[in-house]
């Protein structure tokens, strides 16, 4: 149906207490062939999205195979000729006043045209640590998806956004780093690659995954997931942040501090152009990460 009729009554649970789950996933067009996109990573999406509904108590509306043909349908019905983002969400759908959970839920998705955050050749973002601290895994755990946890998100980034600063850094009630506003965060020292580790309240990223795995495998790199202090950041070689929607933020500045240069550094240009090429099938080895679309 056209996004405008796709609507819920404003009574719906979720939309009172923020008890969704929802997933952000890439599309991306390809120069050889204008009418196919490639939608990467579909499968690990939504496997993400299930374990995040499993948190709420719902689950995926149907097994992987048909989950992927509604993309598919979605996608190729859209008309789309360019780089798309889609946005599934499974939501609880009681009509009520009541914050306890019940088994009532429903699964919605749309897709828009999204172009790239970063372009080629532009300086780095500059970044500022916020003063609100990255939700703890015992209050609301980082692990899932869940859009009422995105408010931590919104304080953070209006106040480093009131500050003249283009992205917040969320630290950890312990002072360590756990990430950006939604996205992933690597720092490059010494040649290696650092990023918070798993238990650092951190979202378990596809992109993040997807990365560690290529600069591994493509670019020969050492990549170490650790507690990361925030003076380390000032100490950092390069660094760049990293997420579904942004693919790959440079950083130029911490804090108003610089960041090597303060221009984007030589592993991140080469994770930025290799990522690039993978996304659009340009990549042999890769192609299984991807689900092509024949637009209509």
């Amino acid at each position: 149906m056209p996004v405008e009729e796709a609507n819920i009554n404003i009574m719906t649970h979720a939309f009172l207490y923020g008890t969704a789950v929802f997933e952000g996933i890439r599309g991306y067009s390809t120069a050889s062939d204008p009418g196919r996109i490639c939608i990467f990573r579909a499968e690990e999406h939504f496997t993400r999205l299930k374990r995040s509904a499993q948190v709420l108590k719902m689950r995926l509306p149907a097994e992987m195979a048909e989950m992927l043909d509604l993309t598919r349908q979605l996608v190729a019905r859209s008309g789309y000729r360019c780089d798309v983002y889609l946005r599934p969400l499974i939501y609880k759908s009681a009509v009520r006043i009541g914050v306890q959970l019940d088994d009532q839920q429903e699964f919605a998705m749309f897709v828009l045209p999204w172009g790239r955050k970063y372009q080629q050749g532009a300086p780095g973002v500059s970044v500022g640590i916020s003063s609100w601290r990255r939700l703890e895994d015992n209050a609301i755990p980082s692990r899932a998806k869940i859009n009422g946890s995105y408010v931590n998100i919104a304080l953070s980034t209006d106040e480093v956004s009131a500050n003249g600063l283009d992205e917040p850094l969320l630290l950890c009630e312990n002072g360590h780093l756990a990430e950006g506003a939604g996205m992933n965060v690597f720092l490059v020292r010494h040649g290696e690659l650092i990023t918070p580790g798993e238990n650092s309240n951190i979202l378990e990223g596809i992109t993040r995954d997807s990365l560690r795995l290529l600069a591994e495998k493509e670019l020969g790199l050492r990549v170490i997931g650790r507690d990361v202090d925030r003076s380390e950041l000032y100490a950092a070689d390069e660094m760049f942040l990293c997420g579904t929607g942004a693919e790959i933020l440079p950083v130029a500045s911490v804090d108003r501090r610089p960041i090597g240069t303060g221009q984007p550094g030589a592993i991140t240009c080469q994770l930025m152009q290799l990522y690039g090429r993978v996304v659009r099938g340009e990549v042999d080895a890769y192609r299984h990460w991807l689900l092509p679309v024949v637009s209509a």
